[in-house]
């Protein structure tokens, strides 16, 4: 991340450099003790330099939110879109998606959960955040359960976002496990052959 910082504009740079600050602070203390004067002071920049930047803290964390709804995005990008292997496809994006919910990324996704739950604003971003995923799912609905109208379709679509969801929220449970030890004990492995399962089962046999 330093590499690249030191290859960005001096504005990019700062911008970045506070994104992963506040990200670190989220992670370490909680959304609700961080603070504009936390993230200042970690960086060694007064608070007006980062209020230059991010003036409040929701948009401070909204941007984080959104970071790490991009980078989610990229992941499921990255995969080749085949209509005649769709169970690849359900593979590939259920591994992708998990295996970076099993570590820091799944933390800010169960926090930005949790955020949606109370604040309209979250909320908000949280339904943005679904537009590569919906995008995704839609296509592997069409392909494999074309027998259905649109509005059975789109039912069908949330429920296997539904499953990815509540995985995500489960290796984020606070059960002992790290994320080395998730990764140890196959923990990550099971759960997404298990949810790529449960999607095909579902898709072939939702009427």
């Amino acid at each position: 991340m330093a590499d690249a910082q030191r290859l960005m504009p001096k504005g990019e740079a700062r911008r970045a450099a506070i994104l992963a600050e506040a990200r670190r602070a989220l992670l370490n203390v909680g959304y609700s003790r961080v603070s504009l004067r936390r993230v200042a002071q970690a960086l060694g920049i007064s608070l007006g330099n980062l209020q230059y930047y991010f003036p409040t803290k929701h948009s401070l964390i909204a941007a984080v939110i959104v970071q790490e709804t991009e980078r989610a995005a990229a992941l499921l990008r990255e995969i080749a879109w085949d209509p005649k292997a769709p169970e690849r496809c359900i593979r590939d994006a259920v591994e992708a998606l998990l295996r970076s919910y099993a570590g820091p990324a799944g933390r800010v996704y169960a926090i930005a959960e949790f955020l949606a739950l109370d604040d309209p604003r979250y909320a908000r971003l949280k339904a943005e955040g679904y537009g590569e995923l919906r995008r995704y799912i839609g296509q592997l609905v069409a392909v494999m359960a074309p027998q259905l109208d649109a509005a059975r379709r789109a039912g069908l679509a949330r429920v296997l976002i539904a499953l990815i969801d509540g995985a995500a929220l489960q290796l984020q449970t606070t059960d002992g496990n790290t994320e080395a030890e998730n990764t140890q004990t196959g923990r990550v492995d099971a759960m997404i052959d298990d949810v790529a399962r449960a999607m095909q089962t579902l898709l072939e046999s939702w009427e």
